[in-house]
């Protein structure tokens, strides 16, 4: 019960922080009455940039479902759309959940009472796959940020080069975890839940290097369109970066938001101040990149969720 009202408090502050920190980057924008929304939506190509964003949330979910079809083609054989439906009904589920880790359960309804917890190890794998992407990125952002702009990381040339090795050596770990799961087995098993359920642990370590590859791979796609997504909105708010700006600040952001436990609504204002904070190093249109920032959730969270909600109401 303790740690549950320590949970709400941290949320809260997490929140007044958050959502305080856009609010006064946005009072304290000098240039804030200079813009306006006609300025900013009356261009055909501006239109173009939200339109591909918007397409490319069908990509990026047509992705995830493919990868959940290849992570559970052992256990149950699902077409196509029947694994999207289960995708959205988890968004559904994981939106309110701490990291979304509800999109877990989401999922596995879709599946029968033997297999779900199959469905669970295999989802948890393609999360992981999709994590170690982040991390990796967000590490390779990191070393670019030292690297290239060490004006704006604020460090000794010594603390760069350290911080460079320490990401590089973290980076490799992370690699080698992941393509080496059945080292995984041991820490599991320390869990109750897991140790009557042994067989379905051996499913997850002994996953094939091909399959593993596999996700990786779809993972890092993945991970590319969100980065062009929130690109072009940058563009669409008329925030021009340069590839080497634009993947530093957006690989930052989704690797300390990745290692912030929250729920989505709360992420939502903690991906605000992050953006404000790592792509504010490059430009001073704070607005766009709030309205960037909030935008992409919309496209990638809150209308597909919308969508899953009625496949989840249909499965109950």
């Amino acid at each position: 019960m303790r740690n549950k009202i320590y949970k709400i408090i941290l949320s809260f502050v997490l929140i007044i922080l958050s959502y305080g920190f856009i609010i006064y980057k946005i009072i304290h924008f000098d240039n804030l009455h200079h813009i306006t929304f006609h300025g900013i939506f009356n261009t055909k190509k501006s239109f173009l940039y939200l339109a591909l964003a918007f397409i490319l949330m069908f990509v990026n979910w047509g992705i995830e479902t493919i990868k959940w079809k290849k992570l559970i083609e052992k256990i149950a054989r699902f077409t196509f759309f029947d694994a999207l439906r289960s995708i959205l009904a988890g968004i559904t589920v994981g939106i309110f959940t701490p990291n979304r880790v509800g999109e877990i359960g989401g999922r596995i309804m879709f599946l029968n009472k033997g297999q779900r917890t199959y469905g669970l190890l295999a989802t948890s794998l393609g999360s992981f796959g999709q994590i170690i992407t982040t991390i990796v990125n967000g590490l390779a952002a990191l070393g670019l940020l030292l690297w290239l702009f060490p004006e704006k990381a604020g460090l000794s040339p010594l603390l760069d080069t350290i911080s460079i090795i320490l990401a590089l050596v973290i980076l490799t770990l992370f690699i080698w975890i992941y393509f080496n799961t059945k080292f995984i087995k041991p820490l599991l098993l320390r869990f109750s839940f897991f140790q009557s359920r042994e067989e379905q642990i051996d499913f997850f370590t002994n996953t094939s290097f091909s399959t593993l590859a596999i996700v990786l791979v779809l993972s890092i796609l993945r991970y590319g369109i969100f980065t062009l997504q929130f690109y072009l909105l940058l563009k669409y708010f008329n925030i021009s970066l340069g590839f080497t700006q634009t993947y530093t600040s957006i690989g930052l952001i989704y690797l300390v938001s990745t290692l912030i436990p929250t729920t989505t609504l709360v992420e939502l204002g903690i991906r605000g101040s992050l953006s404000i904070f790592f792509i504010g190093m490059f430009t001073s249109n704070i607005l766009g990149i709030v309205l960037s920032t909030f935008l992409l959730w919309i496209i990638n969270l809150a209308i597909p969720s919308i969508f899953g909600s009625f496949f989840l109401i249909k499965r109950t």
